[in-house]
């Protein structure tokens, strides 16, 4: 069984899978609510499903890109848990996590090309193109973060289908078993999450007078 984690977005939510099968899924879309609820919604799925931590195989948590907060709430779960439970981790890249999304939601067996957008804010997204048909996803592109102008104007050009799928933990866990020899984790101390850039910090718009 493995257990998945998905917090790169605004979205919160957590799996769990055995043999390509949901045995329990937990998602909620809320700003800032990662650090209240993940852990909430790991015990969730595992007693709905009648697990323990222990029966796990290993834990797939989405790396990035996405949020700077929501990535580092994730990846520091899941590498708290597995090194307490001697678990593996599986670090599944979240824009090709987004493609199984993609994938899973497809209702026609023809191969599709597929551009996996997240909003990165100031009108750019992170994105990467895929070649997705019934069984599986190819990466054919690099991850980069541009424009939303010039990303949509490239899945033109590329006839990609730019219509994203809901964003959870699901795809994130199906896509660790399908191919957890891809991206299981040597060593999982040195895990870091995915960013794609630096960190910029904001400064407040209004001074704040004690």
């Amino acid at each position: 069984m493995i257990l998945g984690i998905e917090t790169a977005t605004e979205v919160c939510s957590t799996s769990l899978i055995h043999n390509a099968t949901v045995l329990a899924v937990r998602t909620v879309k809320e700003k800032n609510i990662h650090s209240e609820r993940l852990m909430t919604f790991i015990d969730e799925v595992l007693k709905e499903s009648g697990c323990t931590l222990a029966e796990l195989d290993a834990i797939a948590v989405s790396i990035g890109p996405g949020s700077f907060t929501g990535l580092r709430i994730g990846v520091s779960t899941a590498k708290g848990l597995a090194m307490a439970r001697n678990l593996s981790i599986v670090a599944v890249p979240t824009l090709d996590a987004v493609a199984e999304g993609f994938r899973l939601a497809k209702n026609d067996k023809a191969t599709a090309t597929f551009c996996s957008m997240i909003d990165a804010k100031r009108q750019e997204a992170f994105s990467c193109f895929y070649s997705v048909d019934e069984h599986d996803i190819q990466r054919i592109s690099e991850y980069v973060i541009d424009s939303k102008e010039a990303i949509e104007k490239n899945a033109v050009v590329k006839n990609a289908v730019l219509v994203q799928p809901e964003v959870s933990a699901v795809p994130v866990a199906l896509l660790a078993e399908r191919r957890r020899k891809e991206f299981d984790v040597s060593d999982i101390s040195h895990l870091e999450p995915l960013y794609l850039r630096d960190f910029i910090a904001t400064t407040a718009k209004k001074k704040i007078i004690h």
